[in-house]
This record gives structure tokens, C-alpha cells and sequence, in this order.
């Protein structure tokens, strides 16, 4: 029986007087990978800023492992949740393991001592992610999704439970969009990792995740399996548009497309 890590009962969030979140109620379980998917200004972002607390919800409330989110320390939540945004800080000439040892910072503090179980796990977390020849380059001159790669490291050694990761693929190619998700989705699985990623591609989001989560002008409009959401009806609700789907010729995972 999958166990949740996350639940949001109720949660809704305005910002200068206009609703971004309605009524959601919603459970992330262990090993599974959500896509978030929905129109632009559908409320993604938001609801991953909340589950990130980079935000408070206006009400409701969120557990994190059957305890109040807001209820737990700045430094015992980073341990258990660690939050990529859409648009990463500069680097400032950090080299990739520079980066990635950034990750400890919540076990450690400010002023607490590096140790070799520390190393060990930033040494793990850039072999895990193919970055071990990018090791001491500077993130700068990696190519995007090279530097996509380097952010995860620094979350996986974080050794966080759970990843959120904000449109991690808008600026990559089609190669690089395949390799990241590719790989969140092996740590999921491998680790146990509950991931939540939003997501403009519904076609990748079927092909990546276990489930997908579909909002609409803030309120939750879907929510399944790829095959339960990439039909051709789902898709017209969510999205005000006339899609087809058809079954992929290898995977058989749907495909959509505009008709």
C-alpha cells in the first residue's frame, strides 16, 4: 500500500485580493513521480511554492508525514523537501561540486563541519547524475541541460525524501528534456523519491510520470494516470483545446496532439 509523504486539505491562496488556489486536496505518496500540468496562470507554481513553503497557503493546510508542514524547522523541513525554481540562482563562478556540497547545508548549518560522510554523498550525487568529468568546471560554461543536471545533484545531496522541481526542461532541447526526466524518474523509483515537476509538455508528462495532476484557474481539474488523463475529453477540459491521442508505436503510452 504506497504510503503519502505530503497531503493539502483545503489549501487556497490569494494575492492582493484575487484567488490563484481554490479548494485543493491533494496527496503525494512515496516513490512516484506527479506531473503538474495546466494552462499558463492555472496556479502550478503556486501550489509548488506552497508545497516548497516559499509561500503560506491563505488557508487549509499542508502535513508533511502526518505533521503539520509550518510546524516543522526551517532546517528539518529542508532535509526532508528540497525545491528547484523555474529560474535558478547565479552560480557566481561555483564549480559543479561547489554546488552540489551546497546541498549539506541543512545538516550542517552555517558553521558546522564538512565531513567525509558529507563528501561522500556530493561524490555520489555527481556520479548519480553523469557529472563526475564536470566536477570542477564552472556551472556557467555547462551547457543547460548539463546545468539541469548539476541542480539535481545539489538536491540529491541533500538527501531530501521529496524533489520540486518548476519546469525543468522549458529551456532544454529535446535530447536534454529526455535526460532529465529520464532521470528523475530512475530516482524516484531507485530511492523511493516522491518528485513533483511541472510540466507545459502533457506528452512528456505521460511519458515520465506515474501521475498526473491538471489545474484549472487554480482549482484541481484532473487527476490520474497518463492513460486516465491523455484522452481526448480530459484534455478539452483542461486545456480549451481539441486534441487527438493515439497509442505510442513502441511504449503504447498515449499521445496527444491538436486537431
Amino acid at each position: 500500500m504506497p504510503t503519502s509523504f505530503m497531503m493539502m486539505s483545503q489549501v487556497a491562496y490569494k494575492a492582493e485580493g484575487k484567488s490563484i488556489l481554490s479548494e485543493i486536496d491533494l496527496t503525494f505518496d512515496q516513490g512516484r513521480v506527479y506531473g503538474l500540468v495546466g494552462q499558463n496562470g492555472s496556479g502550478k507554481s503556486t501550489l509548488l511554492k506552497i508545497m516548497a513553503r516559499q509561500l503560506s497557503p491563505t488557508s487549509g493546510k499542508v502535513d508533511l508525514q502526518g505533521q503539520v508542514s509550518a510546524s516543522w524547522g526551517g532546517r528539518a523541513f529542508a532535509r526532508q523537501v528540497a525545491y528547484m525554481p523555474q529560474f535558478t540562482p547565479a552560480t557566481d563562478g561555483m564549480t559543479v561540486r561547489e554546488l552540489v556540497a551546497l546541498g549539506r547545508f541543512p545538516w550542517h548549518g552555517t558553521l558546522g563541519r564538512f565531513t567525509r560522510a558529507d563528501q561522500k554523498l556530493v561524490d555520489d550525487a555527481i556520479e548519480r547524475t553523469d557529472l563526475t568529468r564536470f566536477a570542477d568546471s564552472p556551472v556557467a560554461n555547462m551547457s543547460g541541460g548539463e546545468r539541469q543536471r548539476a541542480w539535481i545533484a545539489m538536491m540529491l545531496a541533500q538527501n531530501a525524501q521529496c524533489l520540486l522541481l518548476d519546469e525543468p526542461t522549458s529551456a532544454l532541447d529535446l535530447l536534454h528534456q529526455d535526460g532529465v526526466l529520464a532521470l528523475l524518474r530512475e530516482l524516484s523509483h531507485e530511492r523511493g523519491l516522491t518528485i513533483v515537476v511541472v510540466l507545459h509538455d502533457i506528452n512528456l508528462a505521460a511519458r515520465y510520470c506515474d501521475e498526473i495532476v491538471a489545474l484549472k484557474s487554480g482549482r484541481l481539474s484532473a487527476r490520474g494516470t497518463p492513460t486516465e488523463i491523455v484522452r481526448a475529453d480530459v484534455l478539452k477540459s483542461v486545456f480549451d483545446v481539441t486534441m487527438g491521442v493515439f497509442p505510442h508505436p513502441v511504449s503504447n503510452d498515449p499521445i496527444s496532439y491538436i486537431l
